[in-house]
C-alpha cells in the first residue's frame, strides 16, 4: 500500500475557556488509523502536537489567552502513509 489516505476535509474549531476543540469530518478509508494535528503560532512552521485514532476530534488543552493560533490536520493509514495537510484555520484563545 503506497497510496495516502484522503486529506481530512472542513476542519473547524471553537474555543472554550482553557482549550480549542477541533473537529472535522471522518474519512471513510477501511485502513485509517488515525489522524495528525499540526499547530502554529505568530507565523512559526507547524508543529505535530498530537496524533489521535479515528475519532474525528481533538481537544488542545495547551493554548493561552490573548494568543492565535493556527491548525492543521492530517490522515494516515496502517501502512504508514500520510495524506497532505488540510486546509489551515485559525482560532483566537481569549
Amino acid at each position: 500500500d503506497t497510496f495516502p489516505p484522503a486529506v481530512p476535509a472542513n476542519l473547524h474549531s471553537s474555543t472554550a475557556p482553557n482549550s480549542v476543540e477541533l473537529n472535522w469530518d471522518r474519512n471513510t478509508e477501511s485502513d485509517l488509523a488515525g489522524y495528525r494535528i499540526y499547530r502554529s503560532t505568530g507565523g512559526a512552521a507547524l508543529t505535530r502536537i498530537a496524533e489521535v485514532s479515528a475519532i474525528p476530534s481533538y481537544s488542545d488543552r495547551t493554548v493561552q489567552h490573548g494568543q492565535t493560533y493556527k491548525y492543521t490536520v492530517t490522515s494516515f493509514d496502517r501502512a504508514g502513509n500520510e495524506s497532505a495537510q488540510s486546509a489551515p484555520i485559525e482560532a483566537v484563545v481569549q
